[in-house]
């Protein structure tokens, strides 16, 4: 069976790209961090099923369901979440990026923020849009409300950075201002001003397609069910900002689909796109290697009470 010439193209593209000129080899060799059997299996298996689905989709065939997840997977490896240093972008992470849009994402890196216990133990991400306002996600504003002694007690805090120009700044958060209606996000307050005086700019009206590339950042943490070629992905260090850059997917109604490389903890992150800078979508979920969904920006914009807590839209 044959697959869709446009599905083929697209897949061959996406991985074309991530691969940048390497060869499949490059990006499925044998996790440092993994020894015996595992890396037997890391090194052969997912190499072999990696080219015999390349060869596939030059001939036009249908994949098979774990050749399709391999060539994500091969896609994650090729572009990883590196780590964002001393507030500056690294440049790996944003191949093509001009100096402006650039500029428009440095300048917001010190308002995103991990969330979590004020005793270090991150799980989420957030980021200012307004001195004391963060948006993350529904479902991570409900866990902060779950454990109600805590959040009175000040013991939920967002986490800033340090930078070349800041320190490190915990900010209790006081409280869920409100939600989107329908979208998986929602509004927190801060006890005090975050680092930005107004907070990330988010587009009004994002145009996107598919193919267009984006940005992730946000603070991604270990789980369980990750595979074990990712601990040498990330080199074992967890929780702290990282960049991922991706494409997107497709767009349907107020939901944006990606492919930057995410792990549990970046619910919440902002999704910038690269030839503006803008905040385009709050990354909501995703299933690891393969897709991941995100909230547009414009699902804000069209609700007038969410609308008004943003200091500053593109």
């Amino acid at each position: 069976m044959r697959m869709h010439m446009d599905e083929t193209s697209w897949l061959l593209e996406r991985l074309e790209r991530a691969l940048e000129g390497r060869s499949l080899e490059e990006v499925f060799p044998a996790p440092r961090a993994l020894v015996g059997f595992e890396a037997a299996v890391a090194s052969s298996v997912d190499g072999v099923l990696a080219q015999r689905a390349v060869e596939k989709l030059r001939a036009g065939c249908r994949l098979l369901p774990a050749e399709i997840e391999v060539l994500e997977e091969g896609i994650r490896r090729a572009r990883p979440a590196l780590r964002i240093e001393k507030g500056r972008l690294p440049f790996l992470a944003s191949p093509g990026l001009d100096d402006a849009a650039r500029a428009v994402i440095e300048a917001s890196l010190p308002g995103i923020a991990s969330i979590g216990w004020s005793w270090n133990i991150p799980w989420a991400t957030a980021f200012q849009v307004a001195p004391r306002v963060l948006v993350t996600c529904a479902h991570v504003a409900e866990r902060l409300l779950q454990d109600h002694d805590a959040l009175a007690r000040g013991h939920l805090v967002a986490c800033f950075d340090a930078d070349e120009h800041r320190e490190e700044r915990v900010i209790p958060i006081t409280g869920v201002l409100t939600r989107h209606p329908l979208e998986d996000v929602a509004f927190l307050e801060m006890a005090s001003d975050g680092p930005l005086e107004q907070g990330l700019r988010l587009a009004r009206e994002p145009w996107l397609s598919s193919g267009g590339s984006v940005l992730g950042v946000g603070y991604p943490i270990y789980s369980d069910g990750n595979p074990p070629w990712v601990d040498a992905l990330f080199e074992n260090v967890y929780a702290v900002k990282r960049a991922s850059p991706g494409e997107l997917l497709g767009v349907e109604s107020a939901r944006l689909f990606h492919d930057c490389t995410t792990l549990s903890g970046n619910s919440g992150s902002p999704l910038f796109e690269l030839r503006t800078g803008l905040v385009v979508g709050i990354h909501a979920a995703g299933q690891f290697a393969w897709r991941n969904t995100a909230v547009s920006t414009r699902a804000i914009h069209a609700v007038e009470q969410l609308r008004s807590f943003v200091v500053t839209w593109g």
